[in-house]
């Protein structure tokens, strides 16, 4: 009997569920969709009974739908959206909503942080700049705003924590995971002591961390049960989506960088060290106790490109919403590269790496009435490679990078988008036949911790789907385009009214 696996994204915008067998072939797979709620302009949150519903839902669907033995599936493993974060009873009960990555309802208590104690400190030891983005401030808000709350908060916790409690009984954080909250120190694998005492939390009160790779018992045999899965099969914790991207589509080897274009994006490598940015653009994350991962996140890509085309350019090309993406792209793939001094500042929501600022807004320059509402989509989607442009110059600063990238995500599957990225940074790109990088990467930790692999990766290369070559005379005039763009966000940045 073939060895498979169970793996799982709680991501931000679903909960996906995939059978993997130990090749890394998809045999079945399964996906429920659902919403961020939107309490207001700076405060994005998601419900963790809800989403424990839908998890429960589409594992099951999963299992009862592949077509596989049932006793075959040996273990299952997690990928998760990074940065949320909830405080829970003593009984596990929440107590409030999943405050999400995108929420910035505490920039005045990051503020607050950067004044008393200056950013040096915990960015050396976490590796986190200090962002209203990580859960070390959203945690601090908590206690300030909601103190009844925080009086009966047992712990603080993810929604892949949530989940995992429910299933093995304890509650353990992955490495990547505790890396994301900005109170994790990457050089020691611990808790950092002086990050916790700056927001009057104790250890006690967040998860155990553990590697990945660790090995649990499905615990609770009634929800084992309900799942539709076999006794016997193991837990393993596996590790949030942005590392997991780079193990699960081939990103493994030191130097190699995915680019990772869904809701938002990131570019990202893998070293064997911790990398310190001493600007303090960039983030590194624990991975293993002997893997890191160094990059930058956008925070406008594909959750920006959505709302252009709904907002802008549905009623104008398509008849229905499945119809928009391919329509778009195929006036888009018309259209000359960097034709004129149109630019977009993407910042619709607020810029995270490599600026780590909220007060240059999205905006739209050069706009004449000969412009159509393609020009201003494929404005944007140059805006998203130029960011990307800086965030590879900044890692290829600290690593030594490969000359070819690795494209994942949802936008890795619209070739416009593929070759705009490919001129824009002058590199080879490669996509790869499945964008589903970070549910890989979760396989792999499955079959890495039962033993079946014996490194951090499939044993047979992935099928590249395509290559894109960069064309020489576009990226000269994208280069030309870059300089006035970032003179523009330079502009931007400075003006107040």
């Amino acid at each position: 009997m073939s060895t498979n696996v169970l793996a799982l994204d709680i991501g931000t915008s679903s909960v996906r569920a995939m059978i993997i067998d130990e090749e890394g072939n998809i045999l079945h797979r399964e996906q429920t969709r659902y919403d961020v709620i939107l309490v207001s302009k700076y405060m994005q949150e998601q419900s963790p009974g809800e989403i424990e519903k839908y998890f429960k839902d589409t594992v099951r669907a999963c299992v009862e739908n592949a077509g596989v033995d049932r006793q075959s599936i040996k273990a299952m493993s997690f990928s998760s959206q990074m940065y949320n974060i909830f405080p829970v009873d003593i009984n596990g009960h929440p107590l409030y909503h999943m405050i999400l990555w995108s929420d910035s309802r505490s920039d005045e208590q990051a503020e607050r942080l950067s004044m008393i104690y200056g950013k040096s400190y915990l960015y050396e030891a976490t590796g986190c700049p200090l962002n209203s983005m990580y859960p070390l401030s959203k945690i601090m808000w908590l206690r300030e705003n909601e103190q009844e709350i925080a009086a009966k908060a047992y712990k603080y916790i993810s929604i892949k924590e949530y989940i995992m409690e429910k299933i093995i009984g304890e509650y353990v954080v992955d490495y990547s995971m505790a890396s994301g909250s900005g109170l994790f120190n990457i050089h020691q694998l611990e808790w950092d002591s002086r990050a916790l005492s700056m927001i009057g939390i104790s250890e006690e009160q967040l998860s155990c961390p553990v590697s990945g790779a660790a090995v649990f018992e499905f615990r609770n045999q009634e929800l084992r049960e309900e799942l539709g899965l076999p006794s016997g099969i193991k837990v393993v914790p596996g590790g949030g989506d942005g590392p997991l991207a780079n193990l699960g589509s081939g990103a493994s080897k030191e130097g190699v960088i995915n680019i990772d274009l869904g809701t938002s994006g990131a570019a990202r490598v893998l070293t064997s060290v911790p990398v310190v940015d001493s600007e303090q653009r960039m983030w590194t994350y624990a991975v293993t106790d002997h893997m890191w991962v160094y990059g930058g996140i956008l925070s406008n890509v594909g959750n920006g490109y959505q709302w252009m085309i709904r907002n802008i350019a549905e009623f104008a090309y398509a008849k229905s919403f499945d119809e928009i993406f391919d329509v778009v792209d195929k006036k888009l793939y018309k259209l000359p590269p960097a034709c004129d001094d149109l630019l977009f500042l993407p910042y619709l929501i607020k810029c995270r790496s490599p600026y780590w600022d909220d007060k240059v807004k999205a905006t739209i320059y050069g706009l004449t009435h000969e412009h159509t509402l393609v020009d201003i989509v494929k404005s944007y989607l140059e805006s998203i490679g130029f960011d990307l442009f800086s965030l590879v110059n900044i890692i290829h600063e600290q690593v030594k990078i490969c000359p070819d990238l690795i494209l994942t995500g949802g936008l890795s599957r619209t070739k416009t988008m593929c070759q705009m990225l490919a001129d824009i940074l002058g590199k080879k790109i490669i996509t790869l036949n499945m964008a589903e990088g970070s549910i890989m990467g979760a396989a792999i930790f499955a079959l890495y911790g039962i033993g079946v692999l014996k490194e951090l990766s499939f044993e047979k290369e992935l099928a590249v789907d395509f290559v894109y070559q960069p064309d020489i005379d576009k990226h000269i005039s994208y280069q030309k385009k870059y300089v006035k763009y970032i003179r523009l966000r330079n502009a931007m940045y400075n003006i107040e009214l």
